[in-house]
């Protein structure tokens, strides 16, 4: 069998699941609970030097330079980390921007520089294999950038909480769950998703790099949002 045909398959399986339409998707009692604890979460005061810190961990995280990762610990622009298995690792950054890393996921703050003094914000990340969720704050301006690359593709976030990353085979998806827009684009082209549920696959190879542009935008059916939002999904929340 071929991988187009494997990953067909796979997606049919996902979107035959459930017969319920997208529409309202996100007053799901998980997704609901999950966006209003990321919104209310709290973070120690911050060095100078520090962006952001790691505020909930499950299971384990090392950052580059070897260090254990616990709750608390310091991230600076720079730095790699990277999650173990059955683990999630949530960062919270200067300005109330908040990333959750699912299992096995590896992300490079490549540029992190809150809006400040005038100067607007500029915030680069790498996602380099794994899933995220990506909460933008301070993106005030058409000069702010909050970005997220991956190898498939990359996201071009304006005030916006996206999902992203590689959770089923020869595949990488990309869904918009609230504000707006969000740009996927990679050297073979680009789409915007523009509301809330609406999601883009971008079909990759074995190293997990594209080989087509991004699927025209499509409403997620509520079995595959909810198979998104559980792989970053953390206890009480």
């Amino acid at each position: 069998m071929n991988k187009s045909t494997t990953r067909s398959g796979d997606r049919a399986c996902l979107h035959n699941r459930t017969r319920t339409t997208s529409r309202g998707m996100l007053r799901w009692p998980l997704l609901a609970s999950l966006l209003l604890g990321l919104m209310l979460f709290s973070v120690p005061v911050l060095a100078a030097d520090v962006i952001a810190r790691v505020v909930s961990l499950q299971g384990s995280a090392q950052v580059s330079d070897g260090s254990t990762v616990q709750r608390g610990t310091a991230l600076r622009a720079g730095d790699r980390i990277e999650t173990g298995a059955e683990s999630r690792a949530r960062l919270r950054f200067i300005g109330g921007s908040m990333l959750t890393l699912g299992e096995q996921t590896e992300l490079e703050i490549t540029r992190y520089e809150p809006a400040q003094g005038g100067d607007p914000q500029q915030a680069h990340f790498r996602v380099l294999q794994g899933v995220f969720l990506a909460v933008a704050e301070g993106v005030t301006s058409a000069d702010s950038e909050f970005r997220i690359e991956t190898p498939a593709a990359t996201m071009g976030i304006r005030g916006t909480i996206v999902w992203g990353g590689y959770f089923l085979p020869d595949q990488a998806d990309y869904i918009l769950l609230g504000g707006g827009p969000v740009e996927i684009s990679n050297d073979l082209g680009s789409v915007l998703l523009t509301e809330a549920g609406q999601g883009t696959t971008v079909s990759v190879d074995q190293d997990g790099l594209a080989t087509n542009s991004p699927d025209e935008p499509e409403a997620w059916t509520p079995s595959k949002l909810w198979e998104a939002v559980t792989t970053i999904s953390l206890p009480g929340i």
